[in-house]
Formats: structure tokens, C-alpha cells, sequence
């Protein structure tokens, strides 16, 4: 055993050319998104069990509030870092943990003195102490080693995993255990959130040995501060647009429906969001590395959508398929109003999955701006068109409103990266005519199962059946067509075995 355990560690060790460290690394970034998606899924699932509607309506409001003030105060230190092409930023990092220090102080005392007036504004007098409560506990994350700006610029995922974890896993463990053991209320879900904030603070120091001392250089700051403007107004834009819909839905239809369409998205994003941002988030330091050689990052551009679509492509068409059965086989009564809505956001979901490929080309070549730009294009699509879907059809309105703001914005970013890796849209799609072809195959497939075995034999039967037919023929398809028109899936599998 002990053997085997060295030669997973020799193997999953990030080391050779930049291409083997990132194929490594991007298995590392699965490990961790793929851990953190499960453990957190079976979280929400057990909840939704125990929990009402209202109290994650209720945990989501003090959220969304404490996104906003880290959202707006974003400064993009550890972009700006990795996006150096210094190899050693050591000098950076005393002078980034004092702004990072500064601004937690000033995001968790703004939070806790506005909570009088945010509880208010949703009709929901208990997310006062509710808020001021989670303030408080993000002064930890103002703690974290900044030395873990080394784990994506090296490279070096499998740090970024234990890290990562860390919080995680005592969060999902301590918010059941609360839950099931003293009392089945949102309070469950905080305590988690401390218990996770906490664990994950101490590890950033087991983990990594700088030892960061409050510092300021000016000249320093200047330089983060500098590239980080445009990392911050995209953050604030990002905010309005990402979280804009929860704000109208709790403001609008109360806590009850905003839990319903948080956990909607949650899930239905979770699978295809997760696998997209894990190949993006090992892409941006990788092109960071070669942002001067335009072949160079044609070419890893194309692997990474390749691979994101590949993979995200049918996990969000299944989801669709799939939402009738398990919502109420996995989440029981009281959650129905989530279906429609889930099914819809599975979309945005997997349009999201493609979009994501872009933004780390254009972090990695110095253009943080185009992210900006996109989320401004997109949120004003979101306000003209979140009010009259909403009124006319609820919360599926609010669903079909933010699919249509990621199938506007998806030409241009799409446009935009193909300028910078100086190509053509024929070249762009063909990583994705292929996965896409082999996804409506499957999802025909899978709801014909899902209808002829759920009328049958039942909805838990239904579930399985769906899943496993979605599965087998959308890897049958993908065979076929690898065999007929080389679609890269035996390069893909063989780059990865190289690596390793």
C-alpha cells in the first residue's frame, strides 16, 4: 500500500514540460472542484431534508449580501500575481496580505452594520443577526497564507486540493451534524460556514512555509492595484449579473421561492460550471507562460474547449433530462417549484461551461477588461429582461431570463478570443460540433428511458435508468465518431497517459 501511495504521489506530481505539468495539474484542479461539488451536493441534498425553502432562502440573503461587499472591494491580487511573468513574487506578498487584511476588516464591518438595513429590504427580520454573524466569520478569510498564490503559478494543484478541502469537508460535516444533532434550522448552515472558514485558515499555513508580516510597499500595491482595476470593475459587474436574479427573486417572491432557485442553480450549474472552471482555472497560468507566442496559446485554447465541451456538454443536457425525477426522489415534497427552473438553468449551465474557456485567455494576455466589458453587456441584457419574464411565468421566468443573457454574450467573447489566438469560427467550431452532435443523441435517448421506466417500475428506478442509458450512449456515440472522423479523443486519452 505504502508503495502504491509513492507511486500516485510520483505520478500526480506536477514536473516535466509546461504541457505534462498542466495535464497533472488539471487532474489535481478535478480532484478538488470534482470533492468539493460531491461532498457539497450531498450537503445540500441531507439539508433540503432536514431544511425548509425559507431557511436556505434565509442563508442565502446574508450570502448574497456579503458577496456584494467582496465583490465590490475585489482587488484581483492573486490574478495579478500569477499573471506575472515572474517566477518568484515573494517581494509582492507581504504588501498583498496587508490589502488583503485591510479590505476583509472593511467588508466584514460594513456587513455587520448594514445588516439593520439589509434584512429589511427583503422582508426578513432574522437575517439581521443572520449577517452579522457570517461578517464576522470572514475575518478569517482575511488570514489565509498569501503564499498559496504559489499553488496555481507553480502550478502546483495538489497543494491547492488539501487546501481547498480543508474547508469543505468540516463545513458539510459540522452543518449535518448540527443539523441532526442540536437543531434542524439555517443556524446549521452557518455554524458550517465558520467551522469551514476556520480549518481552511490554519491550513494555509501547514501547507505552505511563508510566514506573511503586515507591509506596505507603495510601489508594489501600485502594480497589483494596477492590473487589478479591471479585475475588480468585471467583479462588480459580475456581482449585478450573477447575482441580480437571487436579489429580484427574494425581494420579489420572498425567501421561500429564492431558496427554491438558489438550489435549483446550484445543482443544475454545479456539474458543468465545476468541470469548465477546472480546466480554465489551470489554463490561466499556463497561457500566463507562453502569452507571447500566439501558436502557443491557439493551441492550448483549442485543447482546453475541446476538453471542457467534451465533458460539459452532455452532464448539462442530463441534468435536464434528469431534474423530474430526482428532485423529488433526492430533495422529497416542498421542492417542486425547482424542476422547471432547474431544467432551464441547466442550459445556462452548459452555454456558461463554453463561455468560461475565454476568460483565462484574456486575463492570461493582459485584457482583464474584456471580462468586464462581457459582464456589462450581459447584466443589461438581465435588467431588461429579468421584470416581464418573472411576472409572466415566476421563477422559470427568472431562469429563461438569465439563459438568454449567456446565449447573447457567448457570440462576442467567442469573438474576442478568436482575435487574440488569430483564427477563424470554423476553427473554433470544431471542438464543439462533435460533443454537441453527441449530446442530443444521448439526451433523445435518456428521456425516452426516463418516461418508458419511471411509468413502470417507479421514479428511484426511473433515475438510475436515465443516468445509466445517458452514460452508455453518449460514450458509444463519441467511440463511433472518434473512429469515423478522428475527433481527438485517442490524442486526449494519450496526452494524459504521457503526463503521467
Amino acid at each position: 500500500m505504502r508503495r502504491l501511495l509513492r507511486l500516485l504521489k510520483r505520478s500526480l506530481s506536477p514536473d516535466g514540460d509546461l504541457t505534462s505539468r498542466t495535464v497533472v495539474s488539471g487532474l489535481w484542479v478535478a480532484f478538488t472542484n470534482g470533492g468539493n461539488r460531491v461532498l457539497e451536493t450531498v450537503m445540500l441534498v441531507v439539508m433540503a431534508r432536514l431544511l425548509s425553502p425559507a431557511d436556505f432562502g434565509l442563508f442565502g440573503i446574508a450570502m448574497i449580501a456579503l458577496s456584494a461587499f467582496k465583490r465590490f472591494s475585489r482587488l484581483g491580487l492573486d490574478t495579478a500575481l500569477i499573471q506575472r511573468k515572474d517566477e518568484n513574487v515573494d517581494a509582492y506578498l507581504d504588501t498583498a496580505f496587508t490589502l488583503q487584511i485591510l479590505r476583509g476588516i472593511a467588508i466584514a464591518a460594513v456587513a455587520y452594520l448594514s445588516a439593520p438595513f439589509v434584512a429589511p429590504f427583503f422582508d426578513e427580520p432574522q437575517a439581521e443577526l443572520l449577517l452579522r454573524v457570517l461578517a464576522i466569520a470572514t475575518l478569517f478569510e482575511t488570514l489565509y497564507n498569501p503564499g498559496r498564490v504559489y499553488f496555481e503559478k507553480d502550478l502546483a494543484f495538489h497543494k491547492q486540493f488539501v487546501f481547498s478541502l480543508s474547508g469543505t469537508l468540516p463545513r458539510v460535516v459540522v452543518s449535518i451534524g448540527y443539523a441532526l444533532f442540536v437543531e434542524a434550522t439555517v443556524w446549521a448552515l452557518a455554524v458550517g460556514f465558520i467551522a469551514g472558514n476556520v480549518v481552511r485558515m490554519l491550513t494555509s499555513y501547514a501547507i505552505h512555509d511563508y510566514r506573511p508580516w503586515p507591509r506596505f510597499n507603495r510601489t508594489y500595491a501600485g502594480e497589483i492595484i494596477g492590473y487589478g482595476k479591471w479585475i475588480l470593475g468585471s467583479s462588480m459587474v459580475s456581482f449585478l449579473y450573477s447575482e441580480g436574479d437571487d436579489i429580484f427573486v427574494g425581494r420579489v417572491l420572498g425567501s421561500g421561492a429564492l431558496g427554491a432557485y438558489q438550489l435549483a442553480y446550484q445543482l443544475s450549474n454545479a456539474p458543468a460550471t465545476e468541470i469548465s472552471h477546472t480546466i480554465s482555472r489551470v489554463a490561466m497560468p499556463a497561457y500566463s507562460k507562453v502569452q507571447d507566442d500566439t501558436a502557443a496559446l491557439r493551441e492550448g485554447f483549442y485543447r482546453v474547449l475541446r476538453l471542457s465541451s467534451l465533458v460539459s456538454l452532455p452532464v448539462g443536457v442530463g441534468i435536464a433530462v434528469v431534474a423530474p425525477v430526482f428532485v423529488p426522489v433526492f430533495l422529497g415534497d416542498g421542492w417542486e417549484a425547482m424542476i422547471v427552473p432547474m431544467q432551464i438553468l441547466a442550459g445556462f449551465g452548459l452555454l456558461r461551461s463554453v463561455r468560461t474557456c475565454t476568460s483565462p485567455l484574456f486575463n492570461a494576455v493582459g485584457r482583464p477588461d474584456y471580462g468586464a466589458k462581457l459582464h456589462a453587456l450581459r447584466l443589461a441584457v438581465l435588467a431588461v429582461a429579468i421584470y416581464p419574464l418573472t411576472t409572466a411565468f415566476g421563477l422559470p421566468g427568472t431562469s429563461l431570463a438569465v439563459l438568454v443573457t449567456s446565449a447573447v454574450g457567448l457570440p462576442v467573447a467567442a469573438w474576442l478570443a478568436l482575435r487574440i489566438v488569430d483564427d477563424d469560427l470554423r476553427s473554433l467550431a470544431a471542438p464543439i460540433v462533435f460533443p454537441a452532435f453527441g449530446s442530443v443523441v444521448m439526451g433523445g435517448c435518456a428521456l425516452f428511458a426516463r418516461r418508458a421506466v419511471t411509468e413502470t417500475a417507479g421514479m428511484f428506478v426511473g433515475f438510475v435508468a436515465t443516468v445509466l442509458t445517458g452514460v452508455v450512449v453518449y460514450a458509444l456515440v463519441m467511440f463511433a465518431l472518434e473512429q469515423r472522423f478522428d475527433i481527438g479523443l485517442n490524442d486526449l486519452v494519450g496526452q494524459v497517459r504521457g503526463s503521467l
